[in-house]
């Protein structure tokens, strides 16, 4: 669970001891919260705070740490997944749906339930459709990344500078520079502007229909954080989207641009998907970029909905007015 302050741990476990059964029994991790019983193995790996976080406290009770530091109330509904007992607020909300079904055609029907259901995260993997077919194609292995976007974005850069091989810009490297950067910087401005204007619009609680896109386009990954075949966006999809791009740089950009300008903004979207990846599933170590961004991740998808739109860079969220404080810690995170 992450803290709305993130603020540090620092006290020393002294509450009361669990059963002999839970103690001696290496492959699971037990600890108690106001009496109930937790078995937490399967979430320290992904805990957002990381996993020296609980470490401690094995076998012990976590009321004093918990009610110390503030919780919001995504992080408690992902902490009460591995109640064993009494999930009954828990499962008030995720038997709004049928888990052993396929969610595309069930969430439309949640209606108004359907932003405060997605905006409290599981930690289990989802299945969109019932058909095998249709389901390979929403899902993406980190690795086909940067098979599909390394070529086409070398392709470009070299057609760009074999077209423009009478022009000026075939010779000036500064100008194939600025170009190739101005379109990486493109990208971090569609990043943030797609995620915060498209992604996390609310869809009207009485369109089905758009209720659906909108949990396909983006609201499966605020519901299952975790799953890491639905971080990255299918290599289909990007691809038709890149050509509604394209054909939009031909009228923003003079001819002797635009190619190389698709490669910089293809190339930016590349180190993006790669980036969220890395920050889901990554161990970034202490004050580095990507530790920094990984916290700011966190708060974004547990605590802070509505703010922290970058993910690759914070850039925009500094023009924009939506950036994330990161409070400082006694201790780094150790994910």
């Amino acid at each position: 669970m992450i803290p709305r302050t993130q603020v540090e741990v620092e006290e020393k476990p002294t509450n009361e001891v669990l059963s002999n059964y839970e103690q001696n029994n290496n492959n699971e991790f037990y600890v108690k919260y106001r009496g109930n019983t937790y078995e937490i193995s399967k979430f320290l790996k992904n805990h957002p705070g990381g996993s020296n976080a609980f470490k401690a406290y094995r076998g012990l009770t976590l009321d004093k740490i918990l009610d110390d530091v503030p919780h919001s109330k995504a992080a408690y509904h992902l902490f009460n997944e591995f109640e064993l007992n009494n999930k009954r607020a828990y499962d008030d909300v995720e038997n709004l749906i049928d888990w052993n079904e396929p969610l595309l055609g069930q969430v439309g029907s949640l209606a108004n339930k359907y932003w405060e259901w997605v905006n409290l995260p599981v930690n289990r993997p989802i299945r969109l459709f019932k058909s095998d077919l249709l389901e390979i194609l929403t899902v993406t292995p980190w690795y086909l990344v940067p098979i599909v976007w390394i070529p086409i974005s070398m392709y470009f850069m070299i057609y760009g500078l074999m077209y423009n091989v009478t022009s000026p810009i075939a010779s000036s490297l500064p100008l194939i520079i600025l170009a190739f950067f101005w379109g990486v910087l493109l990208w971090t401005f569609l990043e943030y502007t797609l995620h915060r204007k498209l992604f996390h619009l609310k869809p009207p609680s009485q369109s089905k229909i758009l209720i659906s896109l909108h949990f396909l386009i983006h609201g499966l990954h605020h519901k299952a954080p975790f799953d890491s075949r639905r971080l990255l966006f299918p290599p289909v999809a990007a691809v038709l989207l890149a050509f509604v791009f394209y054909n939009l740089y031909k009228v923003i950009f003079p001819a002797a641009f635009i190619d190389i300008v698709a490669s910089g903004t293809m190339t930016g979207y590349l180190c993006y998907d790669l980036i969220h990846y890395y920050l889901h599933h990554g161990t970034p170590e202490d004050k580095t970029y990507l530790y920094n961004l990984k916290r700011y991740h966190n708060y974004h998808h547990f605590s802070h909905h509505d703010q922290g739109f970058g993910i690759s860079s914070k850039l925009w969220d500094y023009v924009f007015g939506s950036l994330i404080a990161l409070r400082q810690l006694k201790r780094a995170i150790i994910w």
